[in-house]
């Protein structure tokens, strides 16, 4: 079976020890924590989807960002493969959306809960140069291999 592949991004901003991550309010993911980013629309830059997903999901603007590499996040029936980016400058607060709430939160924290979307997982691995992850997840969010 070929599973279908969706190019996306993920975006972190980081202050201190907290991170700003999305909190679902929808019925699939209901009170999941996510990292914001999104899809890669059809002539749109990846650089451009961060910024543009970044914005819709917390309110926040991004003015300054970094590549950090690529993390391919492997479901039973679907890939998604994201580029990362770490913000650098932004202006804004995080907001609240029909879809989810967008918050500051401590990354200890976050990485603790028990309901999480498995690009938190990629905090862990935000200091290194290049970053080239393979997750391997359940159809329930749950991290069964990570290949570095």
């Amino acid at each position: 079976m070929n599973k279908k592949i969706r190019k996306a991004v993920r975006t972190f901003l980081i202050n201190d020890n907290n991170v700003v991550a999305t909190k679902y309010k929808t019925e699939k993911n209901l009170d999941y924590y996510d990292i914001p980013g999104g899809k890669i629309e059809n002539g749109e830059t990846s650089p451009e989807a961060s910024i543009r997903e970044f914005k819709e999901e917390t309110g926040i603007k991004i003015i300054s960002q970094e590549y950090k590499g690529n993390v391919i996040i492997e479901y039973p029936n679907m890939i998604f493969d994201f580029d990362v980016y770490i913000a650098k400058e932004y202006d804004g607060t995080p907001t609240e959306f029909d879809e989810n709430y967008s918050m500051w939160i401590n990354i200890d924290e976050l990485l603790n809960q028990d309901k999480k979307i498995p690009s938190i997982e990629i905090l862990k691995y935000l200091n290194l140069e290049n970053i080239k992850l393979k997750i391997y997840v359940d159809e329930n969010h749950n991290i069964l291999k990570i290949a570095v």
